[in-house]
């Protein structure tokens, strides 16, 4: 591939495949990385709150394709609803256990469930930091990078200003995702702001978004993805990038073929940010 190096594939992209035809699926798209994806109620292929039982056969499957694992993204549940907090730690230390077990260096979480109503923002979001400082404890013990997805346009953490209120509230240990979709999203310029976030970005999300609206396959959207990898290349990041396409508005009947098409157009992206270097 002639895009900015490493790429992953989510499996969030085939979330309709059974995981080992998922897995064999990105393989065969000529992908050697995959992200796992862990969403209740939208992509199981791990279980976010699945017994220990379960996820190592999980992880026997993972361990079985020849994909390396760049991460699991994870949804097991959100520190600023009416679920317990030791319901949500102790799903998140399965997933880190997991994490270990299916050779995955890091978890990424999220930013809290939506705001909910009659308690101040600013208190959820409290909640939520110290929860995810809490479950850096066990990760760091087992040596796995914990990540939040910060900002996620459907989420309590859903502008900038929040995530920089959320990041300053977490230990610098915590790393952020950087998902264009939802910095796009919220009215923000992923390729413009990442400077200011590249310190603390573990790893980065490439999908199509146009403001307020991140379900748009590659190229239906207004990210500039040239523009991306110039100011992602130029900050000195050297973490992972995932490919997580659309899957609510576009037909899994050619998710493929949207895949195929949107590496070609990472491909150009990615050589007119090496044009645009190479002229400075």
């Amino acid at each position: 591939m002639t895009t900015v190096p490493p790429l992953a594939c989510s499996t969030i992209t085939f979330r309709h495949y059974q995981l080992r035809k998922a897995l064999d699926t990105i393989a065969e798209l000529g992908f050697s990385q995959v992200d796992l994806g862990a969403l209740a109620g939208l992509c199981e292929h791990v279980p976010p709150n699945g017994s220990v039982a379960a996820l190592s056969e999980v992880a026997t499957q993972v361990r079985a394709s020849s994909l390396m694992v760049t991460s699991v993204n994870a949804d097991p549940g959100s520190f600023n609803t009416a679920e317990t907090r030791s319901t949500v730690l102790g799903a998140i230390h399965r997933l880190l256990d997991f994490c270990v077990e299916a050779g995955s260096p890091r978890l990424v979480l999220t930013c809290g469930a939506p705001e909910q109503p009659a308690v101040a923002s600013d208190i959820q979001l409290g909640l939520v930091a110290d929860g995810l400082n809490t479950a850096l404890e066990r990760a760091q013990e087992l040596g796995i990078e914990l990540v939040v997805e910060a900002p996620h346009y459907f989420r309590l953490v859903n502008t900038i200003p929040r995530a920089q209120a959320l990041l300053a509230a977490l230990s610098p240990a915590v790393r952020q995702a950087w998902d264009v979709s939802h910095v796009r999203a919220s009215g923000a310029d992923p390729a413009g702001l990442f400077p200011q976030f590249a310190h603390r970005v573990s790893i980065v999300h490439l999908r199509d978004a146009l403001l307020a609206d991140i379900r748009r396959p590659m190229g239906l959207g207004d990210v500039d993805f040239g523009g991306v990898f110039a100011s992602v290349s130029a900050s000195g990041f050297e973490g992972p990038f995932v490919l997580e396409l659309e899957t609510h508005d576009s037909p899994f009947e050619s998710k493929e073929e949207e895949v195929r098409s949107a590496l070609n157009q990472l491909r150009s992206a990615a050589a007119s940010a090496a044009i645009g270097r190479e002229e400075q």
